[in-house]
C-alpha cells in the first residue's frame, strides 16, 4: 500500500533522511491524521509552513505522541515504511530514531 491509498486513522511510518554518517535517520510510526495547517516552527525548504495562507500538509501522530508533517518527511504505509528499512539495514546502513522536535531546532536557524 502506497502513501496515497493511506486513509486517515491509517498506520505510517515517517522517515527523516540519510545524514552525514550515512545512517538513516527515522521519526518513527504513528497515524495518518489528514491534512492540517502545520504550525509555526514546521518548515519546508526554509518556508515557514505558517505562514503560507491556506497551505496544509500530511500529519501524522507518532506513537511518541508528537506530530511531524509529511513536509518535514518521506512517509508511507508502516508496511511500505518497514520494507524499505529492512532493505537499508541489508545494505548495511543503520537505522538510527530521531526526535522531530530536535530536528525542527536543528533547523530553526
Amino acid at each position: 500500500m502506497s502513501r496515497y491509498q493511506v486513509k486517515q486513522g491509517g498506520r505510517v511510518g515517517a522517515i527523516c533522511g540519510e545524514n552525514e554518517a550515512k545512517e538513516v535517520e527515522f521519526f518513527g510510526y504513528g497515524v495518518y491524521e489528514g491534512r492540517k495547517p502545520p504550525p509555526p516552527g514546521v518548515k519546508f525548504m526554509g518556508i515557514e509552513c505558517s505562514e503560507v495562507p491556506g497551505y496544509e500538509a500530511v500529519s501524522i501522530k507518532l506513537d511518541s505522541g508528537k506530530v511531524v508533517f509529511g513536509c518535514e518527511c518521506w512517509w508511507s504505509s508502516e508496511e511500505e515504511v518497514r520494507k524499505l528499512l529492512a532493505g537499508y539495514a541489508v545494505e548495511g546502513k543503520k537505522i538510527v530514531e530521531v526526535d522531530i522536535e530536535s530536528k525542527r531546532s536543528q533547523y530553526a536557524s
